[in-house]
């Protein structure tokens, strides 16, 4: 196991304790947000776990590729005050699982593939989600420091983790069809997650349903 692996492990479980131990703070979409964490955790110890007996990871992959949208895009649900965007989500949810269906038996095989063609589209709709949002707190600011909101620091992990993941797959496609290999890919994807799941642990760290309660 790369070190890399294991710090990123670590980081997880770090941010996945903040949630836990101020759960009960916790506004009722950070709830979810600790609740993904978990999840993306566990995934990524199966994947280690599958790939060393089957020779790949791809159907952990697929899976953990679709948990994501639905966990995230939940959170988004909770956090937006506009009913047609809350009715928009719901529906992004159900046309991206139908479509994950027809891409792992028909385009990307759900046991051989790791479905890019789920993860990009998603990952614009996140850009998307996030942009709303950003617009959503300037029109409601609260009277409250904008870095002591846990909104902020999701919404900001969000939009840099779609754009810089975004990019990440357009340069692996790009390598792999020029036959390049290129370590420094593997470590740009993986900071990309750290800085993540580093900014989602300042999100659970900072939300408090009180001072939201308070200042909404």
């Amino acid at each position: 196991m790369a070190i890399i692996e294991f710090f990123y492990w670590l980081l997880l479980l770090i941010v996945s304790g903040i949630g836990t131990m101020r759960y009960k703070k916790l506004t009722l979409p950070f709830k979810v947000l600790t609740c993904s964490v978990l999840i993306v955790f566990l995934f990524n110890i199966s994947a280690k776990v599958y790939s060393i007996r089957y020779k790949s990871n791809a159907p952990i992959l697929q899976m953990e590729c679709i948990a994501e949208y639905i966990f995230y895009s939940l959170v988004y649900y909770y956090l937006f005050k506009n009913k047609q965007i809350k009715k928009a989500i719901l529906a992004s949810v159900l046309i991206i699982f139908i479509f994950f269906i027809i891409n792992a038996i028909f385009l990307q095989p759900f046991f051989r593939v790791f479905p890019t063609n789920v993860y990009l589209p998603t990952q614009i709709l996140f850009a998307i989600f996030s942009l709303l949002l950003f617009k959503q707190m300037l029109l409601y600011p609260l009277k409250v420091n904008i870095v002591k909101q846990g909104v902020f620091w999701y919404n900001t992990a969000i939009l840099v983790y779609a754009t810089t993941m975004f990019l990440n797959l357009g340069l692996a496609n790009y390598y792999v069809a020029h036959h390049i290999n290129d370590y420094s890919l593997y470590y740009f994807w993986y900071f990309s997650l750290y800085l993540f799941h580093v900014f989602i642990g300042v999100s659970l760290f900072t939300d408090n349903k009180e001072i939201i309660t308070t200042y909404a």
